[in-house]
């Protein structure tokens, strides 16, 4: 596990002194390869994929999950996906104004996005609500097809938001694999710290140990 966060770590500090250097060969090149490539319907469905990455979308999937674990009175599950989700927020914020990395020209976006580049929040966001969730709720599906379906899905989902993203040309592609990275080590910090410090229990999250039954 240590091995597995310090490379994300020394990745992230690459990525960094990257895009601070200016924009790579590798942007420029994938960015023109996806200009070059659009049309329907690719376009609608880049569209819907990154509405769904949104930050909107996602906090309403954090919300409904933490409600979900509210009313079953598992509290410590619940602020385990409040936490890690508002966390993500605040890391896209940070990293955001600390880079201060511009966007693509206008002229290559299909829409508008005033924000600053550096990670892509909605690659990072989806990549860490969708992540909590799948972690909190897969393994609470009893059917096995369904489980890996949810899975399979909640992998595959985060891939199109980044990909979308370039697609519009609204990011360029180092900052779709920082939002990746980033977001994915943060979402093992924060499943680690819940499962070996503050719950230390093998079944804190894939079980219900502390849902309370029915009051009568």
């Amino acid at each position: 596990m240590l091995a597995l966060i310090a490379t994300a770590a020394v990745l992230i500090i690459a990525l960094t002194w990257e895009v601070t250097s200016g924009i790579s060969r590798m942007d420029t090149a994938v960015l023109d390869w996806m200009i070059a490539h659009r049309g329907e319907p690719l376009t609608s469905i880049a569209t819907v994929i990154t509405d769904l990455g949104s930050t909107l979308s996602m906090t309403i999937l954090a919300s409904l999950t933490v409600g979900v674990f509210v009313l079953r009175r598992n509290l410590p599950v619940a602020a385990l996906v409040a936490i890690t989700s508002l966390g993500a927020g605040v890391l896209v914020w940070v990293i955001k104004r600390l880079v201060g990395r511009q966007r693509p020209p206008e002229a290559s976006r299909l829409v508008f996005e005033p924000s600053l580049s550096y990670p892509s929040g909605h690659t990072l966001g989806s990549t860490v609500v969708v992540g909590i969730v799948a972690i909190v709720l897969v393994p609470r599906i009893t059917q096995r097809w369904l489980r890996l379906t949810a899975a399979v899905l909640a992998v595959a989902f985060p891939v199109a938001v980044g990909l979308s993203r370039i697609y519009l040309g609204v990011h360029w592609t180092t900052d779709v694999l920082a939002g990746w990275i980033i977001g994915l080590l943060w979402l093992v910090l924060c499943v680690t710290v819940f499962t070996r410090v503050l719950n230390p229990q093998p079944t804190a999250i894939t079980t219900l140990p502390n849902e309370a039954p029915e009051r009568r």
